[in-house]
């Protein structure tokens, strides 16, 4: 891992320590440009930048500039303690609009690097948007690239660099001034690693910039950074993708990576137009919310989490030796004994068994996957993989109890309750109930009086869902050893505390998501290696039947016969002759 060749690299200095930085400048790959700004406050949508320190270093060697701003607004008093900057020291300095375009093209092209750098580069972004000016960079941020390099360290902030390097600050809390600190620490680091050492850390911190153009300048930093489910919409509104993550904003934007190492993110990318974001509590919401618009919405690029139009298990009943083919169309996944696996096509399922049969040297003309003649081996035997159940070698007992024995790892538990359930999930002051019917994600709601409406007017569940079996089998499974969960039913809570029913996690949460073809049941993996928050289970009871008044509608008034069917003809009398026999009667 690259952490370890870091460890290793820090024992001993690479270069010597009287590095010469015209030399260093100059023979860098890339030309970069270490900026720093002081402001009026931390607010890059509100506040305004008071001034700019810029050292640009490259093949040209090494230049600096910096300028004071007029921010058009008071700047608070500790601001100015903190920084020396007053308001009378400003007023008359050039207002940012009026510099907006030469800043521009100093920095184009260039490395943009500075110390906790969503600060600079945010401000700098909202500055040229409000002069008419998009502005993207490829950024560095010198915190993180100190984290990734100096793991053990405890501090990264600009004054725990300055003593731990012994750094040389020209003034504190000006922009020139800590900006060439910035500068400072990049020679440093050349006396520390290796050039190609260094510039793989680089690569590892530095976000890309390729924002796509059709959508607005601030559209992405605009997104929440909290958890939820975003929506990518492309010409004519159409829905392209449905995501989540615990982080939207820093979601979306990865999706625009300027290298596209994914094909999807660059035919996304190209057709997007449009962002919406759903939020959520936590990251169950945002799971159960995103397999739920999926299967609805139909997104074009999502594959994963869609409904199968059919849906298939393997049943082997007590009383069977050989596995059945069973459809959800006919039989309730959720409830029936004995089903293994949920594949999506048939095909899917005879090659999980198929596969399951190599691994354990089961009979594949016992299984129902080859047809031969009664007596006659299958061609497992043939080539020695099979123990010869099929030609009576060995006890068809033994190949049964093999055969449970293998379908284990695919087994599907049944619905553990005796109704629905609500899942409370917190986040900060917020709270969400999640409700659950027979492995059917129903909905949320973000109180007990909207879920006392919902549980009043709870839809019924009209099938199975393998990507919610998935998300939550493993963690409800405990529920089935622990204290039952209180009832609840509509009107007042009941006074006792629901179960709390600690869970793991998958170590991926897109465990849900699984090719077209099988979305098999996932084997049983190894520990987990992060324990999810316990889940707080309400248990909820449907109500019974009721009988409600209902108005009985209006007779509906007579609709008045037409003028045209008034004024129809009268038919003409009947001709004794029109009904005379053709011939005589006798």
């Amino acid at each position: 891992m690259f952490e370890n060749v870091v460890e290793d690299a820090n024992a001993v200095p690479i270069l010597p320590e009287g590095i010469d930085p015209d030399a260093l400048a100059r023979s860098l790959p890339a030309p970069m440009v270490f900026v720093d700004l002081e402001t009026t406050g931390g607010n890059a949508l509100e506040d305004r930048i008071t001034e700019i320190g810029v050292v640009e270093v490259g093949p040209h060697g090494i230049e600096q500039w910096s300028t004071l701003l007029d921010p058009a607004e008071p700047i608070p008093p500790f601001i100015q303690k903190l920084t020396g900057i007053t308001n009378e020291m400003v007023r008359g300095q050039p207002a940012f609009d009026t510099l907006a375009q030469g800043l521009a093209e100093r920095l184009h092209g260039k490395l943009f690097v500075a110390h906790n750098a969503r600060f600079d580069y945010g401000f700098l972004k909202n500055e040229f948007r409000r002069a008419g000016i998009c502005f993207q960079a490829d950024v560095l941020c010198t915190v993180r690239l100190s984290r990734l390099l100096f793991p053990s360290a405890a501090r990264h902030g600009l004054d725990a660099l300055i003593a731990r390097f012994g750094l040389a600050p020209q003034g504190r809390h000006r922009a020139l001034a800590d900006a060439d600190l910035l500068w400072q620490f990049w020679q440093k680091l050349h006396t520390l690693y290796t050039p190609d050492l260094i510039g793989q850390a680089v690569q590892r911190v530095t976000k890309r910039s390729s924002q796509p153009p059709q959508l607005p300048d601030e559209a992405i930093d605009a997104l929440p950074d909290s958890p939820g489910v975003y929506l990518f919409y492309g010409e004519g509104d159409t829905l392209l993708y449905v995501g989540k993550s615990v982080d939207v904003r820093a979601r979306v934007r990865s999706h625009f990576s300027s290298d596209h190492q994914v094909a999807k993110d660059l035919r996304i990318s190209q057709e997007i137009r449009r962002v919406e974001v759903r939020r959520t509590v936590g990251e169950l919401g945002a799971l159960l919310l995103e397999s739920q618009l999926v299967k609805q919405l139909q997104p074009v690029h999502n594959r994963m989490l869609r409904r199968s139009a059919s849906l298939y298990s393997w049943q082997l009943t007590q009383e069977s030796d050989t596995p059945q083919l069973v459809s959800a169309k006919t039989v309730d996944f959720s409830g029936a004994e004995s089903l293994y696996g949920t594949f999506s096509s048939r095909n899917g399922a005879e090659r999980s068994l198929r596969a399951l049969a190599d691994e354990h040297r089961l009979c594949c003309a016992q299984l129902g996957l080859e047809k031969v003649a009664k007596g006659r081996p299958c061609f497992g035997y043939q080539v020695k993989r099979c123990d010869g159940v099929c030609v009576g070698e060995a006890p068809l007992a033994d190949h049964t109890k093999r055969t449970r024995e293998a379908l284990a790892t695919l087994q599907l538990d049944t619905w553990p309750y005796d109704g629905p359930i609500a899942i409370e999930e917190h986040g900060g002051d917020d709270v969400e109930y999640h409700v659950i019917d027979r492995w059917q994600y129903l909905g949320s709601v973000a109180s007990r009086d909207a879920l006392d409406a919902l549980v009043d007017n709870m839809p019924a569940a009209t099938g199975f869902d393998p990507d919610i079996y998935r998300l939550l089998g493993r963690r409800l499974a405990v529920s089935r050893n622990t204290e039952p969960a209180a009832p609840l039913v509509p009107g007042p809570l009941p006074a006792a505390l629901p179960a709390v029913l600690p869970a793991v996690l998958p170590a991926d949460p897109a465990v849900c998501a699984t090719d077209e073809t099988s979305v098999a049941a996932v084997p049983p993996r190894p520990p987990a290696r992060r324990v999810a928050a316990p889940l707080t289970v309400l248990l909820l009871t449907r109500p019974a039947f009721r009988l409600s008044h209902v108005e009985r509608p209006d007779a509906a008034p007579r609709k008045p016969r037409s003028v045209a069917l008034l004024r129809r003809r009268q038919p003409r009398p009947e001709d004794p002759d029109q009904l005379r026999l053709p011939f005589d009667v006798r």
